[in-house]
């Protein structure tokens, strides 16, 4: 067992390195606002956007001085926040009405979109503030909270905290990555 998991650890950390160092030859081409624009787009729902992994090069470039780090750090969070900023106002504007009409076709019942209200209501700041760590949540996190008619005071504030919070330990991480 003990075995297993050193190979399946060493694979999985020689993977992260060529995936960290492909991302990080994007970022050098194009510079944070490669950052920005992927964590933008992966914030507002692209599930398959690499902004984690362009974040965690980033921050692996930044230690060895190539970006500026505040720079990325505030480019970093403004790009993920608006995402999800996006992402609610759409889900507010025509998530609840689509999903009323449109719902019973993708599993989204009357009685689940109740479900959901409620449960967002309890527990809405800290899907939030958390959901950034889960995938799809990340993703779809803001057009779940739209949708759902979650206060936007609430949202506003527990995105930016969750968005701080996220692009300190990815970021933070890379970073660390770039100190070894």
């Amino acid at each position: 067992m003990m075995q297993w998991l050193q190979h399946e650890g060493l694979a999985y950390l020689q993977e992260l390195h060529a995936t960290v160092q492909a991302g990080a030859g994007v970022i050098r081409q194009y510079g944070v606002w490669m950052v920005f624009g992927s964590l933008f787009i992966e914030s507002a729902g692209v599930i398959f956007a690499p902004g984690e992994t362009f974040l965690i090069a980033a921050g692996f470039l930044a230690a060895q001085g190539t970006l500026n780090l505040e720079l990325l750090f505030l480019l970093a969070v403004a790009g993920t926040s608006l995402g999800w900023f996006f992402a609610y106002f759409l889900g507010e504007k025509i998530g609840i009405s689509w999903l009323r009409r449109h719902g019973k076709w993708i599993g989204v019942t009357p009685d689940r979109l109740l479900k959901t209200h409620r449960f967002l209501k309890k527990y809405g700041s800290v899907v939030v503030l958390f959901g950034r760590f889960v995938v799809p949540l990340r993703q779809l996190q803001g057009y779940i909270s739209g949708s759902a008619e979650s206060s936007f005071r609430d949202f506003y504030l527990w995105n930016l905290l969750g968005a701080t919070a996220w692009v300190g330990f990815w970021g933070g991480a890379g970073y660390l990555l770039g100190l070894l």
